[in-house]
This record gives structure tokens, C-alpha cells and sequence, in this order.
């Protein structure tokens, strides 16, 4: 079974963010959030070992919405944008089409839970954080 857990990388990260960039390119993967005010942003880079990268329309994740409401409750994901996630049907996956190159540990899930999206990043890697 999942387990999802917020993920705090760094203090004074807003708890509702939307997203305003996604690049992926040879260098990594930069998303780009803001506050429900649009006055900070915030920004995660990952510059190695991004394995494996997803955006869904959060609507579309009916599945998803309703485990996280029954193992968590709606508060557990409306209030708050940054997890990881481990024992991941994603890493699951993702382990069994690489045929065994990459350990089971080796991995990490990160979602980024939007008002509109759902980006999901599968890593060997942390990525780096900052504030603006």
C-alpha cells in the first residue's frame, strides 16, 4: 500500500502553490510555483537522475483522491502541494520496465499536488529548493 507524506523541504514554503512553469530539458526538469497571492515563488530544480516525470489533471485522478481522502482525509492533500511517496505504484512500475538496473531504494516518488495538476517526478536525486 502507498504512503504518502508531506514533504518539507525547506521553511516557510506556502501550503496551497499553483503552478506557473514546467521545463524539461538536457539540463533536468525546473517547476515553478507561486502563492495563492502570486507574491512568492517557489522553485524546485532537479538537475540529475530525473528517471521518469508525469502531469495529470488532478480531476482526472479520481482514484488517487479517494485513497488519499480515506487513509488521510481531504485536508491532508486540499491543504498542502509537496509529497513523496513510498512503497509507489509509479516506482513499481517503473522498476519492473528498467529490468532491475535501479534498487528499490534508490528511488524516490515526489508529487507536487496543484489546484490543477498532479506532477509526479521519479528521482534518484533531491532536488534543489529555494524561495523567492
Amino acid at each position: 500500500m502507498e504512503h504518502w507524506e508531506r514533504w518539507i523541504p525547506i521553511n516557510g514554503v506556502p501550503s496551497k502553490l499553483y503552478n506557473d512553469t514546467f521545463i524539461y530539458s538536457k539540463d533536468g526538469i525546473l517547476l515553478e510555483f507561486s502563492d495563492e497571492e502570486n507574491k512568492r515563488k517557489f522553485v524546485v530544480k532537479f538537475e540529475d537522475g530525473v528517471l521518469s516525470y508525469r502531469n495529470t489533471d488532478e480531476g482526472a485522478l479520481l482514484k488517487t483522491l479517494n485513497y488519499l481522502d480515506q487513509q488521510y482525509g481531504t485536508d491532508f492533500y486540499s491543504e498542502w502541494t509537496l509529497f513523496k511517496v513510498t512503497n509507489s505504484e509509479y516506482i513499481s512500475w517503473f522498476l519492473h520496465e528498467s529490468s532491475g538496473i535501479y534498487e528499490p531504494n534508490q528511488v524516490v516518488h515526489y508529487v507536487f499536488f496543484t489546484p490543477n495538476d498532479v506532477i509526479e517526478i521519479l528521482t534518484t536525486y533531491t532536488p534543489s529548493v529555494v524561495i523567492r
